[in-house]
């Protein structure tokens, strides 16, 4: 099971980190279009107002050009100038950074050859901005390092927000593979219970045929009649282990998924009442009045095989379990979504504690398994196991009142 744990928090890890790699990928990439495309703008708003080369005069700044303009420039760098190639005249507006006049005047022709009126020098480290007709060009220059430290910066944001959400999920698939491992977990303990009940079960029987083969080798002179006592007793043990045999078989056999169940239009009344008067002999034996509420007929689709094994086991286990002088009722009630089987223990009470657990496998409410009635624990277990087959449900609820009631309800 840890190993189990181990390989879904790494598959769930692996799925996770992907999906958060792509989306921060994601952000990053439209990230930096919108810083491009925010540069463009204030670049736009830096050279447009400019109708011709500004003069100044005395102190004044050049109209169109006050101090609130020129702020974008100093935030982010840009170099503003005007460009006439034919008069090889450069009129710098503003001086973000210094260049060589020879290398400035190669940057501004490199940018008026270009056909797009912005994009990045990537030989110089520059991204400009150009407008006009040349008389003069309008050009704005920006260093790429702009976007690289708002690129950097967003990079440290954004691998802070990627390792605190692995670091969050992390703890989820923790606690999930932990629900995820407990139906397993759960399933594996039933197996080795099983397989334990199982065994238990079969030992005795074995024992004592093993035992009474013994005493049989040590007597070969003996006649049959003298060793009846023995072999009866081995032909018990035997009929016992058949009988657990059978029921583990059934029980296989009715869980597998594999096999489909037929169904049909079946008569539930008729089955209903065939199986109570196959154990009435055993009821009156045992002076347990048999009492029965059944309608003359109740037609729905199931399978009548099921039907009659559901039936005779709960009504042979109300009459199994009832004390002398007891009772037992059979109920069973229609309506136009579904039919209900009641079989009712009226002496008989489940204590609280074995209640939740009447349907598992080999459970019986005496821990010590010292089973007087004969039982090996399964055949609830194979009688939900046909119900759920059908598509219904079975309830079980007990209390002084009103004894024990198995409660069976299947659609029509």
């Amino acid at each position: 099971m840890k190993e189990y744990r181990k390989r879904f928090i790494q598959l769930n890890m692996l799925l996770v980190g992907v999906v958060l790699t792509f989306m921060m990928a994601a952000i990053a990439f439209y990230m930096y279009r919108d810083y491009y495309a925010g540069l463009k703008a204030t670049m736009e708003q830096v050279v447009e107002p400019w109708e011709s080369v500004p003069e100044p005069v005395g102190d004044k700044q050049p109209p169109g050009h006050t101090e609130k303009e020129q702020e974008p420039d100093s935030k982010k760098g840009i170099m503003t100038v005007f460009y006439t190639p034919e008069k090889e005249n450069i009129d710098i507006l503003s001086q973000a950074f210094e260049f060589e006049e020879v290398t400035l005047e190669q940057i501004l022709d490199e940018v008026v050859s270009r056909k797009k009126n912005f994009g990045t020098l990537i030989g110089h480290q520059l991204i400009y901005y150009c407008t006009g007709n040349g008389n003069p060009y309008k050009i704005a220059l920006a260093s790429t390092g702009y976007i690289g430290h708002s690129m950097l910066r967003l990079s440290g944001v954004l691998i802070a927000v990627w390792v605190g959400a692995m670091l969050c999920f992390l703890m989820v698939s923790c606690h999930f593979s932990r629900v995820a491992v407990r139906p397993m977990e759960e399933a594996v303990q039933r197996e080795k219970q099983f397989i334990a009940d199982a065994s238990h079960d079969l030992k005795t029987p074995l024992s004592v045929i093993l035992a009474n083969n013994s005493i049989l080798m040590e007597a070969p002179e003996a006649t049959a009649g003298s060793l009846k006592r023995w072999i009866l007793s081995t032909q018990n043990a035997a009929e016992k282990m058949q009988e657990l045999i059978g029921e583990m078989l059934t029980l296989a056999d009715v869980e597998r998924p594999d096999v489909p169940v037929v169904m049909e239009d079946v008569d539930v009344a008729s089955v209903v009442t065939r199986a109570a008067l196959q154990l009435e002999s055993v009821a009156y034996e045992k002076h347990v009045d048999l009492e029965m509420d059944i309608p003359e007929q109740t037609i729905i689709r199931a399978n009548e095989d099921y039907i009659q094994r559901i039936a005779e086991s709960l009504i042979e286990n109300a009459i199994k379990y009832e004390p002398g002088g007891g009772g037992v009722f059979i109920g069973l009630t229609e309506t136009k979504q579904m039919v209900l089987l009641e079989i009712q223990n009226r002496s008989t009470v489940i204590s609280g504690e074995d209640l939740p657990h009447i349907f598992e496998r080999f459970y019986r409410s005496d821990k010590s398994r010292q089973d007087h009635t004969g039982g090996h624990g399964l055949g609830l277990a194979i009688t939900k196991e046909m119900v759920e087959k059908l598509g219904g449900d079975i309830q079980a609820k007990s209390s002084r009142e009103i004894g024990t009631v198995f409660s069976i309800s299947l659609k029509r």
